[in-house]
């Protein structure tokens, strides 16, 4: 009995120990392979550095070369820009130029076309302005030609009756002065036509043999001027008829004293043939009237 358990301890140390030794050859394989691919792995790092060297060392190559080669491209680029720069900028100035001169001539043109437009315009406007005028003188015209026409037949009518008025006026002078009369004056000499009142003075102013003028005097001590001479009235006695006055003619005085109403008083004027006659119709308190008769022509006495 007492065999049985140290067989079982036996063989349980057996075993153990067989555990051991599998489990310690187990580990020097694994430290072995361990070892190994330590080795490999170091071996394979190194490889790696040399690649990564040679890698590092063409990168940099291939940057140092490119940074030359876009330096250079980068150059020549700058060079092709700075051309082109040129090229526009010479362009532009020509541009200027040529815009400088087209715009100028431009403007001339415009300007020379605005001229022309503004003096079209202009006559346009003169030639709007000027047919409005004639139109609204032609209907001016019209509107005349028409009132002319009305005026024309009341005017034919106005002339029937002017000639009727003048034909009796005619007739009433022409008996006027039929009974008109010729009388001697103060100088012994026979005068002209007579009138004695204002109509009849009418008459002899129409007939247009002499010039005459009317006058009323009155007594004063300051004579009056009457066409070429002066009269002072001195004296006016209504109911003896007779008056008195003084003529001033040329540088001589005249008195006419005591003259009757429708007398003629005649003297002469400087060197006329025709005497002047002054004739006094009427005859009142210290006032007279009547007219001066003066020749019509300046003829001299011989």
């Amino acid at each position: 009995m007492d065999n049985q358990p140290q067989s079982r301890l036996s063989l349980a140390t057996v075993v153990l120990i067989a555990g051991f030794a599998g489990l310690f050859v187990a580990q020097v394989f694994t430290i072995k392979s361990l070892r190994t691919t330590e080795s490999r792995l170091a071996a394979v790092q190194a490889d790696q550095s040399k690649v990564r060297e040679m890698v590092e060392g063409q990168v940099a190559e291939l940057r140092e070369t490119a940074a030359t080669a876009a330096a250079s491209a980068a150059a020549e680029r700058q060079k092709a820009i700075d051309a082109v720069r040129d090229e526009v900028d010479k362009a532009r100035r020509q541009a200027r130029g040529v815009a400088g001169k087209v715009k100028e001539e431009t403007m001339r043109s415009v300007e020379d076309l605005a001229s022309r437009v503004d003096k079209s315009e202009s006559r346009l406007r003169q030639q709007q302005e000027a047919d409005k005028r004639v139109a609204t003188e032609i209907t001016s015209l019209k509107q005349a030609t028409k009132s002319a026409q009305s005026n024309i037949t009341d005017v034919s009518s106005e002339m029937k009756q002017v000639r009727t008025e003048v034909a009796k006026t005619q007739t009433h002078l022409e008996r006027t002065i039929a009974d008109l009369k010729r009388a001697t004056g103060d100088m012994g000499l026979v005068s002209g036509l007579i009138a004695t009142n204002s109509r009849e003075i009418d008459a002899l102013k129409q007939l247009g043999d002499r010039n005459y003028t009317e006058f009323t005097l009155y007594k004063g001590k300051e004579p009056i001027r009457l066409a070429d001479i002066s009269i002072l009235l001195k004296k006016a006695d209504a109911k003896a008829n007779r008056y008195t006055l003084e003529l001033q003619v040329d540088d001589r005085k005249i008195e006419k004293k005591d003259r009757s109403a429708n007398e003629p008083v005649q003297f002469y004027v400087g060197g006329s043939r025709q005497p002047h006659e002054l004739v006094v119709n009427e005859i009142g308190k210290d006032q007279i009237v009547g007219y001066l008769a003066t020749p019509k022509g300046p003829a001299s006495r011989p």
